[in-house]
């Protein structure tokens, strides 16, 4: 029985799972997708995988949330059995996690660039300090004891305010 998944990005899909699992996790999930569940072994068979490394990529797929299982004990071995199947639509979801991570990094860092004059080293390439700190080290580097000069990061600040104008207009597009 074959099942067509529609309403997702295939490429996204693919990206997604790629960045996961390598080209072998597309060749799995691709096995996922054309069917409504699937054994491992099954998918070890469709793709000439190792076991090993099938069972390797479902679990990474699962730990991601696109791929879900069921478990049923063989009435004949007493062995669990587990039936998997994916759903492509999670990768966006997957992709707006991450985008949200993004955006909480920019937004602190926009706010740091914002509310802080800052001060960098004019000998080396050393990371900004607050005026604060800059204040305590007497305006001096406590690498090389040269300067610390004011830095005029309008420009830093203007491009992260893009860059989080962009991402919550994309994630709001995707949602």
């Amino acid at each position: 029985m074959s099942m067509v998944h529609t309403n997702f990005n295939h490429d996204l899909f693919r990206l997604v799972v790629e960045e996961i699992a390598g080209k072998e996790g597309v060749d799995v999930s691709t096995v996922l997708v054309n069917a409504e569940e699937t054994t491992d072994e099954e998918i070890a068979t469709k793709t000439d995988l190792k076991l090993n490394i099938v069972r390797r990529i479902l679990y990474k797929l699962h730990d991601n949330h696109l791929a879900s299982y069921r478990r049923i004990r063989d009435a004949n071995t007493g062995w669990f059995l587990y039936y998997w199947k994916i759903d492509p639509k999670k990768a966006q979801a997957l992709v707006n996690r991450k985008k949200r991570m993004v955006l909480n990094l920019l937004e602190q860092r926009l706010e740091h660039e914002s509310n802080n004059d800052l001060y960098t080293c004019v000998n080396r390439d050393s990371s900004p300090v607050p005026f604060e700190e800059a204040m305590n080290l007497s305006f001096r580097c406590p690498t090389c004891n040269g300067q610390l000069e004011f830095i005029d990061n309008a420009q830093a600040i203007s491009f992260l305010r893009k860059r989080v104008e962009e991402l919550k207009a994309d994630l709001e597009a995707s949602s």
